[in-house]
């Protein structure tokens, strides 16, 4: 049957605009997600280990992970009796290391294993396979002592080493490590006068000798404190300190229970005021003095237990009316008044001994404080009863807290652990069955156009049947990876809009493309990009360029298949690896059976899918939290809409360095990229090419501001309700989480096989552009005599073993955590496009380069970012401003220098372009 390109093209557009108003419906119906249960309710299990030796337990231990051990140092009880029974605190220097072998946990209690004297109540931080120390009190004066504690198993002996000591003597703080760096805060400098400080110092743990001291840093803005939580959380690559709560103890003696929360951000050296503590849950604040916290995920902090400070201020009020009827008791003389205020006085005593004496004085709440949205949330209760003055120790996936008081003058020699239930959503066969279909509709789009590809010009280009619009929409959709579709909308869900500004970069690169790249593409009659680069230069550049895509392409294509399983999977009950094959064999299936034909209307139909799924999210949103009025007002007053920094920053993001380096960016995917040029040349002649180019240019913007609305949609979403968070969930996740969680059944099965899509669309135009790469600049290249039927079967078989390698190396990745390394290769490789797009702008703009002058500015092209990327703390905006720069200079002195004359420029300049014949 012969099918003309109108038939052809009218059934697609009927086939993609039913299957838009399936995908709408849910929309078009108004239908209503039911509630969800909150992911974050009675999340941490806790079983109890073996007891601390010390049956007594003690309060103020310093205590950490170091290596394969729990170690317990130190700490403070009532041995001998309680302080309502007159009982004296003494503090101790014993070391307790808890061991965990195949046959369980055991202590080891070794009297030879001591500090160098009794210490409590300083700061424990973990140092790889050590502990540091920190500050202190013996019971007779605060400690400016700092010690690395190295546990030896082997021997089954404690080093300890002094560092540098503190400022000043200091105890009763909250301390973290952010990188390399130590930070304390708060805390008291003396025992006998008891007021608390406003102490902010740092240790940078990456100096050595003499240049590692501690350095004092500005102080907050609220009240000294005591007993404060402190810790440190990332937003994006700026480190913040936190610090929650505490007492502030005047020298008076007078307290004062504090509940306000500040941030400081290591960068900029500026302090932050926050919400007061779980306002969000109970209306007002709360104290969580002498808790312990812990980070986990993206952009959560644990705080477990801590005081709440009812019981401390009822007991500071009856203290205080015993101090002012004493003193009035020394200003009378008669025995009679001086008898009914005794009377007064001891009945007072009573009530305070009783309060002492109480069975739950401190809070087993576990809140989850979420830092993008600066929210509280109840995830679960610690074990009864539950203890302060003690450290929550992160060992693996467990969390340990050890010993502690469980009231006041009472300690525990509890040991638990904590496991932090993984919840998944789950997806349920209507979903599965959405996503079955997807793939079925993927695998017949592929038998279908298999039909047509009879020779390679029908497998690279599609005969030059692909309309305008659909070209255009497959290189907006080859560009738009699952990672950004799930990536993009968190940047304005956890800062704001200012990376939007980069979207116009590329409607503006559109006229760059069209009017002095595209006609050399089309004129030439060139299948690969490369080839263009043999006839301007030689069979060396030519191969420079090829290997360096390949090389690329290798990497991209494995990763845009991980990370998005891994993203997806996190949050629902699906199996990685079986995401990453099904992604993988479909991709391969349909792109070996319909070659670019398959690719670019499986892109389409993406970019359908996604899009509606967009639109359907803001939908519920905004119906969801009540209006338009209320995202706007909410992110408006949490500064969430902020689209200009007007900074000339070279190491942070700043307006001219997203603009100008999105746009030097783009020169990389749009004018050296094959899996982009290659849509360029599937059209019917140069002006359809051009129009694909600004379809491409024209939809990129009103889409990726849908990504940025979307992504402040989620912020309102989650401040407004944040049980609905996961814990510990990466800022990656937020979008499957929302997919899984509130979307109606059916619609976000449909929605997750669109994000599969997005994976599978990026992974079938890396594997079809390689095929592409292989057999023309390779083997056509190499073995000009070879049949057409050859070049078919072996782009064919590339396509598979490329898509096969690729899905192989995304489950090595599943497989061991090797991703940073990976990143590592991924960031070294993708260093190639700048001088890629170098050595093209050399060819097309300038007449005097060779080939010798563009390979020399690529290499040192490639040595300058290297440089700027390992050395520098330049923002990687700025790297193709630099890398292209280079190249292009480089390249042009050295051909000035090296001048060769031999080779023939005409339609091979874009002065030398000979005007198109009408």
């Amino acid at each position: 049957m012969q099918f003309s390109r109108t038939h052809f093209t009218g059934s697609i557009g009927r086939a993609l605009s039913i299957l838009l108003l399936l995908w709408l419906s849910p929309l078009l119906l108004q239908a209503q997600s039911p509630p969800a249960e909150p992911l974050s309710k009675d999340i941490v299990n806790w079983n109890r280990l073996p007891d601390l030796p010390n049956p007594a337990g003690v309060a103020g231990a310093f205590a950490g992970r170091a290596g394969d051990a729990l170690i317990v140092a130190g700490g403070a009880n009532f041995p001998g009796a309680p302080p309502w029974e007159n009982g004296s605190k003494v503090f101790h220097d014993q070391i307790y290391i808890l061991q965990k072998d195949t046959s369980g946990y055991r202590w080891l209690s070794d009297p030879e294993l001591k500090l160098p004297h009794p210490l409590a109540y300083g700061a424990t931080i973990r140092d790889g396979e050590s502990l540091l120390l920190i500050g202190g009190a013996d019971g007779t004066e605060v400690k400016r002592n700092v010690y690395r504690l190295k546990w030896n198993p082997g021997e089954e002996s404690i080093e300890i080493r002094e560092l540098p000591p503190l400022p000043r003597p200091l105890a009763f703080m909250g301390a973290t490590r952010l990188n390399d760096r130590v930070y304390v805060a708060g805390g008291q400098h003396s025992l006998a006068s008891p007021g608390a400080s406003k102490s902010f110092w740092q240790l940078d743990l990456s100096q050595q000798g003499e240049d590692l001291n501690w350095e004092s840093l500005p102080a907050w803005p609220g009240a000294a404190r005591v007993l404060p939580v402190a810790a440190g959380q990332h937003k994006g690559d700026t480190p913040y300190f936190f610090l929650f709560s505490g007492r502030n103890v005047n020298p008076d003696g007078s307290m004062e229970v504090l509940s306000d929360t500040y941030r400081f951000n290591i960068k900029s050296s500026e302090w932050e005021s926050l919400e007061p503590i779980a306002h969000n849950l109970h209306g007002n604040g709360r104290s969580v003095m002498g808790g312990t916290a812990i980070a986990t995920g993206d952009a959560h902090i644990l705080i477990f237990g801590g005081d709440p400070g009812d019981a401390l201020v009822e007991r500071l009020q009856i203290s205080a009316r015993i101090d002012s009827l004493n003193n009035r008791m020394a200003t009378v003389s008669r025995p009679s008044q001086k008898g009914a205020i005794q009377q007064q006085v001891d009945q007072l005593n009573r009530q305070l001994l009783s309060n002492l004496q109480q069975e739950q004085p401190f809070s087993r709440d576990i809140l989850s404080y979420h830092t993008i949205t600066d929210t509280y949330d109840k995830i679960g209760e610690l074990p009864t009863p539950a203890p302060v003055t003690t450290r929550a120790v992160q060992w693996d996936e467990d969390i340990l807290i050890a010993s502690g008081e469980i009231r006041p003058g009472v300690r525990s020699a509890n040991i638990w652990r904590g496991q932090i239930e993984a919840r998944t959503l789950t997806f349920g066969w209507v979903n599965y069955a959405a996503l079955g279909l997807y793939g079925l509709i993927l695998v017949g789009m592929g038998i279908y156009f298999s039909r047509r590809e009879n020779a390679t010009d029908d497998y690279f280009l599609a005969g030059n049947r692909i309309p305008w619009w659909a070209a255009g929409i497959s290189i907006y959709a080859t560009q738009l990876s699952a990672i950004t579709f799930i990536s993009t909308p968190v940047l304005s869900f956890a800062d704001n809009w200012i990376v939007f500004i980069a979207y116009f970069t590329i409607f503006l690169m559109a006229p760059v493309v069209i009017y002095f790249y595209l006609p050399f593409f089309r004129r030439l009659n060139v299948t690969s990009a490369y080839e263009y680069l043999e006839k301007r230069f030689h069979l060396g550049v030519r191969l420079f360029g090829s290997i360096s895509f390949i090389l690329f392409q290798l990497g991209r294509m494995s990763v845009v298949v991980f990370l998005p399983a891994l993203t997806l999977t996190a949050i629902l009950d699906m199996n990685i690896y079986a995401a990453i094959v099904l992604m993988g064999l479909l991709a391969i299936v349909y792109t070996t059976l319909g070659g670019i034909e398959a690719v670019i209307w499986s892109d389409v139909l993406q970019v359908v899918i996604l899009i509606s799924g967009i639109l359907y999210s803001l939908y519920f949103i905004t119906d969801y939290v009540g209006g338009l009025d209320v995202v706007y007002t909410t992110a408006v007053a949490n500064e969430k809409l902020q689209f200009l920094e007007l900074d000339f920053s070279f190491t942070a993001l700043a307006t001219w360095s997203i603009f100008l380096g999105s746009f030097a960016l783009q020169f990389g995917p749009y004018t050296t990229d094959q899996a982009v040029i290659q849509r360029y040349l599937t059209t019917e002649d140069e002006k359809s090419a051009a129009d694909s180019i600004w379809t491409n240019g024209i939809i990129s913007i009103p889409t990726g501001f849908l990504f940025f609305a979307l992504g402040t949609c989620f912020y309102v979403f989650y401040k407004l309700n944040p049980e609905f968070l996961s814990v510990g969930m990466q800022n990656d996740q937020v979008f499957p989480l929302f997919i899984g969680q509130q979307l109606p059944v059916g619609f976000a099965g449909l929605l997750i096989a669109g994000i599969f899509s997005a994976s599978m669309s990026s992974l079938d135009s890396s594997m079809h552009s390689i095929a592409t790469v292989a057999t023309v600049d390779f083997y056509q290249r190499f073995v000009p005599a070879s049949r057409e039927s050859t070049r078919l079967r072996l782009a064919r078989w590339v396509t598979v073993a490329v898509g096969a390698l690729g899905t192989l190396i995304a489950c090595l990745l599943a497989s061991f955590p090797i991703q940073s390394l990976y990143f590592f290769f991924q960031e070294i490789i993708g260093l190639l496009s700048s001088a890629l797009a170098g050595i093209f702008i050399l060819g097309i703009f300038t007449q005097r380069t060779h080939g010798t002058g563009a390979l020399t500015g690529a290499a040192i092209s490639l040595i300058a970012l290297y440089f700027v990327k390992f050395h520098t703390p330049i923002h990687f905006y700025i790297y193709p401003l630099i890398g292209i720069p280079v190249c292009v200079i480089t390249g042009y002195l050295v051909s000035l220098f090296l001048p060769d004359h031999g080779k023939k420029l005409e339609n091979l300049t874009y002065r030398t372009l000979v005007a198109k014949s009408p």
